[in-house]
């Protein structure tokens, strides 16, 4: 009897089902556009907590864009990456989301690292170590769609006239090292000198404060009660955390996106001391290393 072989999602047949879709909506921005194909992604993506970040409701329809493709060499999850751009394109008007500390950092890398401290702190039983739990929270194809949603939305909003399937199209032809070079350099100001980060301490920092920023933000902190008190005219902000800026989960957060980066974009290791406290550098720096190994 003859094996049965399941074929698999392409992405010539996810930027085909783009293009149908662009098709049927004449004068729509890609704003709208991006956020509609998030009803074609997953469950998780077509939340309240996700209409609250993109300002924009939209109900699951289908899973049609939900799976793993090769991106510019990378394999990335596709609906992942949908959803994460869905919050990178910029909004029309004012957002609930504008009130508060919320980027499209925390729909995407941010937040993929933060929600696995999150879980790691309530159930490190359950895991082996944090590391665990980020490789499976935030794991490559997870990083390869973050880093796929910030560089093509960045080229959307400079170039409104571009249509979503035509700037994917783009960044498909493109080595996937150059986009994690533009993802440092326009996200982090981040020079590359003989394929070496400058200053690694300010990648690190920078990385650190946006992830210690969902941790505030995330519903154990009460943002979405926050949200619900600000719709009916009694906002109850949040008491944050009390969290260790340089606690060793949230380092191990920003390592691990650091060694991402670094293998990826075929970057030299580095081994330097991370800020004490990310946003105040001035009083000084860990006494311990931290290496991210190429």
């Amino acid at each position: 009897m003859a094996e049965l072989y399941t074929v698999g999602p392409t992405l010539d047949t996810f930027i085909q089902l783009i293009q149908s879709f662009e098709q049927t909506q004449p004068g729509r921005s890609t704003y709208e556009i991006a956020n509609r194909l998030r009803g074609r992604t997953k469950a998780a993506y077509t939340t309240r907590s996700w209409t609250i970040a993109t300002g924009f409701s939209q109900r699951l329809i289908d899973n049609a864009l939900d799976g793993t493709v090769p991106l510019a060499g990378e394999m990335t999850d596709f609906g992942h990456f949908i959803a994460a751009l869905a919050d990178q394109i910029q909004q029309p008007g004012l957002q609930v989301a504008d009130l508060t500390a919320w980027t499209a950092d925390h729909t995407s890398w941010a937040g993929d690292i933060g929600s696995a401290i999150a879980t790691y702190r309530k159930q490190s039983a359950q895991f082996a170590s944090v590391q665990a739990i980020l490789d499976r929270y935030a794991s490559d194809s997870d990083q390869a769609a973050n880093v796929a949603a910030y560089v093509v939305g960045l080229e959307l909003n400079r170039n409104p006239q571009l249509s979503l399937s035509q700037a994917i199209q783009q960044y498909q032809n493109l080595p996937y090292r150059d986009h994690i070079a533009q993802f440092l350099r326009s996200r982090f100001a981040i020079n590359l000198v003989n394929d070496a980060i400058e200053n690694p301490e300010i990648l690190e920092a920078e990385i650190r404060k946006a992830v210690y920023t969902y941790l505030q933000l995330s519903p154990e902190s009460g943002i979405l009660q926050w949200v619900k008190g600000l719709l009916k005219g009694k906002p109850k902000f949040p008491e944050p955390q009390n969290m260790d800026w340089a606690s060793a989960d949230l380092l191990a957060g920003s390592a691990h996106l650091m060694r991402y980066l670094v293998q990826k974009g075929k970057l030299q290791s580095l081994t330097f001391h991370p800020y004490q406290f990310p946003n105040l550098p001035n009083l000084g720096k860990l006494p311990d290393t931290l290496t991210i190994t190429a």
